[in-house]
């Protein structure tokens, strides 16, 4: 590994000093605000009630009165003044800054109702009374609640940013990301020192320029995006994060491991929610001045934050409906494959579980499961980027598309496959099993049932020691299995000699049907049979002669001996 150097430690972007820290371009118009942004205008047309509360969150926004319906659209966004009220175009989502109390909110949505505005934003907390609740369901405008620590501003600034679902959906992570870095930069301005925001696992979700002149705890944490557990296991003995996230105002956090400097932390918050925190390298408590800088960043971030989640969200979601659709093949394969954009010509599917796994019925299996998808995601994009992986049905997922006349490499496949099970089964036993190819996109539904059933069988079957296969390689297993998924749907019981051995031992405590089952699997070698038993040559000899006087079976026929172990397989699986 190469010395780390000072570009290591550069975000993407530092303001000049002196920027502000939440700045929105804007103009105030007889109290509208008409939003001008770098990634488009203000909302307008083809925006619904639905698209916002997926934006926004429901941790930020809560139907407080009246009904939410997702379809009703938003055409623009209003800034209440009460002592110069605006007109209220229809369409419009109103922000009631500093309306508050039941009247108040009541008469405003009497105002608005008039106009067919969609929907009114107050700030928590709301009381909601009879008069306000019926007028709420009467006039169609839902009251929504903005929770306590949300910044007006920030709102407005999330409602102007449009774009088409897909494209949002691409570009809203990196461009919250990007606003983190920017808070960052802009508080490390002001304080005149290094900063990071860390969210509650003390993960490195964006820092400043600066870090080169950072001590060796703040450079390790950056370039392992990871607070290391021997700098922040002290801090969680010592009660830091208690007192940090039970605080309104920032901390002062004193040197805790010799060769680090003292911080000064401030707790980034959506409501009661505690989202992460800001950390700043300092030699003493902060000033007045420099702690309202550092708590307007908090707010700021607490936002930023906000976006993350509900794009990660939308994201997850998006990509569960793109991988359903497509692993079940058919009409619905098509149509969504159309919807990619991609000259998608088939491919194969990847399933992958965990064998022995504990906690497969809990929530833990859930999120493991949720871990398993996006990792692989991961270590699939560098080589194949068209893949795309989700949860369904209890099973992580990969679609692998294959383009034009060019099927996926099956080699390429099994050489990832075996890197990513040893790598995140380092803890759990990771398994994957790879599908067929197929031909045609709605055939797709194939090569994933071919998966399923390989899945089934690494994580069913104890003496497989393998942790990839592709399915045609487990196809003896399959069957197997298949049969005896069979016996059981029919209640069927297993019968013939095997049953005559059962129940004789069951009456003499002999060991008739272990010493034939032990001859079977040594390939009629007595001597290594007799090992695996523990008994005698000759002891074993005799056991085999009685297995032949009570059954009648003849050892000699290779029919009777491909039955006896099929059935033998039967019994076990």
């Amino acid at each position: 590994m190469r010395p780390a150097r000072d570009d290591d430690f550069r975000s993407p972007a530092r303001p000049k000093p002196g920027v502000a820290l939440a700045s929105v371009p804007c103009a105030v118009r007889t109290g509208q605000l008409t939003f001008t942004h770098r990634r488009g205008a203000l909302i307008s047309g083809h925006t619904t009630l639905g698209t916002i509360i997926e934006r926004l969150g429901l941790t930020l926004l809560t139907v407080r009165a009246g009904s939410l319906d997702r379809a009703r659209p938003v055409e623009s966004t209003v800034l209440y003044d009460a002592a110069d009220p605006p007109p209220v175009p229809a369409g419009a989502v109103v922000l009631a800054v500093g309306v508050s109390g039941d009247d108040d909110v009541a008469q405003l949505v009497r105002q608005v109702e008039a106009s067919e505005a969609s929907a009114l934003i107050v700030r928590e907390p709301v009381v909601v009374g009879a008069d306000l609740e019926r007028l709420a369901t009467e006039s169609g405008v839902v009251v929504l609640g903005l929770v306590r620590g949300a910044s007006w501003m920030q709102v407005a600034r999330m409602l102007e940013d449009r774009g088409s679902e897909g494209e949002r959906l691409a570009a809203v992570s990196a461009a919250d990301a990007l606003d983190l870095f920017e808070v960052a930069n802009s508080l490390s301005a002001l304080l005149t020192t290094p900063v990071t925001i860390e969210d509650v696992s003390s993960r490195i979700v964006a820092f400043s320029a600066d870090q080169a002149d950072a001590d060796d705890a703040r450079k390790a944490s950056v370039l392992g995006r990871q607070v290391p557990s021997k700098y922040n296991d002290p801090m969680v003995e010592a009660g830091v994060f208690r007192q940090l996230y039970a605080a309104t105002a920032p901390i002062f956090v004193p040197s805790f491991v010799d060769g680090v400097r003292p911080r000064a932390a401030m707790p980034i918050r959506a409501g009661t929610e505690v989202m992460g925190s800001l950390w700043a390298i300092v030699d003493q408590p902060l000033g007045r001045l420099r702690a309202s800088a550092m708590i307007e960043a908090a707010s700021t971030a607490a936002i930023a934050m906000l976006r993350r989640r509900v794009a990660a969200d939308s994201s997850r979601h998006m990509r569960t409906v793109v991988v359903t659709s497509l692993i079940d093949g058919g009409p619905t394969a098509v149509s969504m494959a159309g919807k990619m954009n991609r000259n998608i010509s088939g491919g194969c599917i990847l399933a992958v579980g965990v064998r022995n796994d504990p906690a497969a019925d809990g929530a833990t299996a859930s999120a493991k499961l949720d871990r398993l998808a996006n990792s692989l995601w991961m270590w699939l994009n560098p080589e194949i980027p068209d893949a795309v992986t989700a949860v369904v049905d209890n099973t992580a997922y990969a679609v692998i598309p294959a383009h034009g006349d060019r099927p996926p490499e099956m080699k390429q496949l099994r050489r990832l496959s075996e890197e990513f099970a040893r790598r995140a089964g380092k803890c759990d036993e990771v398994v994957v099993a790879i599908g067929k190819h197929v031909a045609g996109v709605a055939e797709m539904r194939e090569s994933r049932k071919e998966a399923d059933l390989a899945l089934r069988v690494l994580c069913t079957t104890p003496d497989l020691s393998q942790r990839v296969a592709i399915a045609a390689d487990l196809q003896a297993h399959v069957l197997v299995m298949q049969l005896s998924d069979l016996m059981a749907c029919e209640n069927m019981a297993l019968a013939g000699p095997i049953a005559v051995l059962r129940a004789y031992d069951e009456q003499h405590q002999a060991a008739l049907e272990m010493t034939l089952r032990a001859w079977l699997d040594h390939f009629g070698d007595v001597a290594t049979a007799a090992a695996a038993l523990h008994v005698h040559k000759n002891t074993f000899r005799y056991r085999l002669g009685r297995v032949v006087g009570i059954t009648g079976i003849d050892l000699g026929d290779a029919e009777t001996r491909f039955h006896l172990m099929l059935q033998f397989r039967l019994g076990r699986t």
